[in-house]
């Protein structure tokens, strides 16, 4: 009698562990990233390329679970990324007003923000921000950047003109319908030459240090702690194994040191 019973908590305990197994072999995390250069893009034949891609397919075979990278338009990966649990965002800028709102999985690069223009246009010339208002300045729609003009006094189809996609972006300012875009230099001359321009063409005229702040993958508040957990670890076994400063450097951008979290959101 005592064998049988034995027998049967065996045979329990075994399909406990083959249900935990399975559990842990379905649970999936998709990374996400918006189609800016050298962050990700899509080739001529029809291949994802860019940093974040490669840093997904190197966390991938880190993780206890299964996961993919998928790129959809930046205020919708934002929102999925918020609302939704085991949605990761690659490259989000870390600001105090987002603080709370995502876990942060680990820093990826630096951003240093401008005002770019046509250096054909050699009237445009900065001392600060202010100036700029009488001009018409152009970034994306859910950007920090965005956000930061509206803080600052720039009224939407005033002065300041929002688009939803990068190449949209820059079509404006090569053809002389904005004046300004608000970028980093890092990732503008990729994304110049994915809308069909030339980024020799372009200048910096007045850096903000106010949203020049770090990337950082970050999930929502809904990701549970395992998948948080290892994700960060993963980064970290990657950063220790010199792998994540081979990847930034592939695509010309420098391993992140450190830098303070800006106020802006």
């Amino acid at each position: 009698m005592q064998l049988v019973i034995v027998k049967r908590l065996l045979l329990l305990l075994l399909f406990a562990f083959v249900s935990l197994g399975v559990k842990a072999s379905t649970k999936h995390v998709c990374f996400l990233s918006e189609v800016t250069p050298p962050f990700y893009w899509v080739d001529a034949s029809g291949k994802a390329k860019g940093a974040n891609v490669d840093l997904a397919n190197a966390i991938a075979p880190l993780l206890p679970f299964s996961s993919s990278i998928e790129h959809m338009p930046w205020a919708r990966a934002y929102q999925e990324t918020l609302t939704k649990p085991d949605m990761v965002l690659l490259t989000l800028l870390r600001t105090k007003k987002r603080e709370d709102d995502f876990e942060w999985l680990g820093a990826v690069s630096n951003v240093e923000a401008s005002l770019i223009h046509l250096k054909r246009r050699e009237e445009l010339q900065l001392n600060n921000l202010a100036q700029a208002k009488a001009f018409r300045v152009g970034t994306i729609r859910g950007y920090g950047s965005a956000n930061y003009l509206l803080q600052q006094g720039f009224e939407e189809n005033k002065n300041l003109v929002l688009v939803s996609e990068p190449n949209q972006l820059w079509k404006l300012l090569y053809h002389g319908r904005i004046d300004f875009v608000l970028s980093s230099l890092d990732t503008g001359s990729y994304e110049i030459e994915a809308a069909g321009f030339n980024p020799i063409d372009v200048t910096s005229t007045l850096v903000l240090e106010e949203i020049s702040a770090e990337l950082h993958v970050a999930t929502g508040m809904k990701t549970g702690e395992r998948e948080s957990t290892a994700i960060k670890q993963a980064i970290v076994t990657l950063k220790e194994s010199g792998e994540y400063q081979r990847i930034l450097r592939k695509w010309g951008l420098q391993p992140v040191g450190s830098a303070p979290i800006v106020s802006s959101q």
